[in-house]
């Protein structure tokens, strides 16, 4: 049986749980976003708590997505109630961001600037043109639009340049080096 699938997720003051046959709908100060519950999964509302049970007979097959929706969940009453951060930093002389309009204009070496349409729900700020503070409710939804910004300039192991998670570590490769007594 799954230990997070039977994990009690509580409920915060001023977020709200309604179900509408097999979907889910959190509702918070941060906006509002739904889950579907997969078949044979059963949804128990009590109080200021929430918990998922499985249908034993499918134990075999179903038992990864208890623990799945029981955590996508708790991410959902987390995003609707404190929301996510994701921190990004661009590394590389003449490289630089800025927010125009709902786009996110990058300019990280190539000939022409990279603009990405920023989602809804995200809301993102660049500060000293390199660092990029992105903000939402939807966890998944942030971390992808995170992860396709830094798709546009993945860090480089030769010289650390490119776009990178605010703390990641880049393990920096040696050129090459000269043969001694050619």
């Amino acid at each position: 049986m799954s230990r997070i699938g039977n994990r009690v997720t509580r409920i915060p003051a001023g977020v709200t749980v309604t179900q509408d046959g097999r979907k889910l709908t959190v509702t918070g100060p941060r906006g509002s976003l739904a889950i579907d519950v997969p078949e044979h999964i059963t949804f128990e509302l009590s109080g200021d708590e929430a918990r998922f049970s499985l249908d034993p007979e499918y134990q075999e097959s179903l038992n990864v997505m208890h623990g799945t929706t029981s955590a996508r969940l708790a991410d959902l009453v987390h995003g609707v109630s404190e929301g996510f951060t994701k921190n990004l930093e661009i590394v590389g002389v003449g490289y630089r961001a800025a927010v125009d309009g709902g786009n996110l204009m990058l300019f990280v070496g190539y000939s022409h600037p990279v603009a990405m349409k920023i989602p809804e729900g995200i809301r993102v700020e660049v500060t000293d043109n390199v660092k990029i503070l992105m903000t939402g409710a939807d966890a998944v939804g942030l971390g992808q639009f995170a992860q396709n910004v830094r798709k546009v300039r993945v860090p480089d192991h030769y010289k650390g340049k490119g776009i990178r998670y605010v703390g990641e570590k880049v393990r920096i490769k040696a050129g090459k080096k000269a043969l001694a007594g050619a």
